[in-house]
């Protein structure tokens, strides 16, 4: 950093940078952090608001003050920067993996519609075998949940396959609340009970949501005839607990 940028009033992506360092810095003095906060919050140039984005991917152990800020930062966004600040939260879901928070800030700024667009887009962007985006996977799913839209089951459906036991069961959790015994939805369930490397928590869970969806299983009955996880009995073509 020059000496021009040290002293003047301008704002510049070094000054952003030096104040988003100071406020990420956990073991900075919270008065000096939320200082740092406010005078980026000043600021009007697109870096400010990437840098104050970046305070919501980070939890501090002090769970109490992180919240502080979080939520501080959070009302920022919504009330200060406003519609500048969506490209950079959408941005944000898209590529990084702490992300609950930002998701929230999003879905105060954009109608329904357009918000669980963007959480479609930024779930279908990181395939179900991602070893590296499994955290966002869980994020967007638990953001999706709240959300009775059409677009969600069909989303959802390819993460039945998910490498993630934990990202599965979220979305069978979905499904048994908003989904109806459709083809494809049925088709990934039975896939669920037929996989060798399911575990029984996940097999479980798929016999529970067909049985809930009352789903016609005649073509899978041949399938299935073994693989019925224990609990459940395959009568009539469904399934029901035993």
């Amino acid at each position: 950093m020059g000496l021009f940028d040290m002293f003047s009033k301008k704002e510049t992506p070094a000054k952003v940078d030096k104040l988003t360092k100071r406020f990420l810095n956990e073991h900075q003095q919270q008065p000096i952090r939320q200082e740092a906060l406010e005078e980026l919050a000043s600021y009007q140039i697109p870096e400010a608001i990437t840098g104050l984005i970046k305070r919501l991917g980070v939890n501090f152990k002090d769970t109490i003050v992180n919240e502080q800020e979080k939520n501080w930062v959070s009302s920022v966004l919504v009330e200060r920067y406003g519609d500048q600040a969506i490209p950079h939260l959408v941005q944000c879901i898209r590529q990084d993996q702490t992300i609950s928070a930002v998701i929230a800030v999003l879905g105060r700024l954009e109608p329904e519609e357009v918000f669980v667009g963007h959480l479609v887009d930024a779930l279908q962007s990181r395939a179900p075998k991602d070893h590296r985006t499994i955290d966002a996977r869980l994020q967007i799913v638990d953001a999706l949940s709240d959300h009775d839209d059409p677009r969600v089951v069909p989303t959802l459906v390819p993460y039945l396959d998910d490498h993630d036991d934990d990202v599965r069961i979220k979305v069978m959790d979905v499904l048994e609340r908003q989904a109806k015994a459709e083809p494809a939805v049925v088709e990934g369930l039975v896939g669920v009970l037929t996989d060798p490397e399911a575990s029984g928590r996940l097999t479980r869970r798929a016999a529970a949501v067909l049985a809930h969806l009352g789903a016609d299983l005649t073509p899978y009955t041949a399938q299935l005839d073994e693989l019925v996880p224990e609990g459940f009995a395959l009568s009539n073509n469904r399934l029901t607990a035993a």
